[in-house]
């Protein structure tokens, strides 16, 4: 029979105590996502103009943000050593190297290009 003046404590789940210790950070992470929206979002981002996209930056409320510039990637290979790497022993470093370059042209497509053979010799 329970004391009188005292609440009876009820045993938590395992699921409970478990909701109570992480219950603060799920709550962080819902503040931190509210408050870093997109930049496409934000209404101060659709109010440019199509002049400051033309530069290097583009000119955001609060600084300047770098606009990522798609560049060529030049293998370090040609095609011709490029096949015959891949012909070669896994335990050879230009096996591994040719297999590097398949992936970066499956990665990039039509951003890699193979070196020229002149400047490989």
């Amino acid at each position: 029979m329970p004391i009188l003046g005292k609440e009876a404590e009820r045993q938590l789940t395992p699921d409970e105590i478990a909701l109570q210790e992480i219950q603060g950070y799920i709550d962080r992470v819902e503040r931190q996502a509210e408050t870093q929206q997109p930049q496409a979002i934000r209404p101060q981002q659709t109010q440019m103009t199509s002049q400051s996209l033309q530069g290097p930056s583009v000119q955001v409320a609060g600084g300047v943000a770098p606009v990522s510039i798609k560049s060529k990637i030049t293998l370090p290979l040609d095609q011709r050593e490029i096949e015959s790497g891949l012909k070669k022993n896994v335990l050879e470093g230009l096996r591994w190297l040719s297999e590097w370059c398949i992936m970066m042209i499956k990665k990039y497509p039509g951003r890699v290009f193979y070196m020229p053979p002149s400047v490989n010799k």
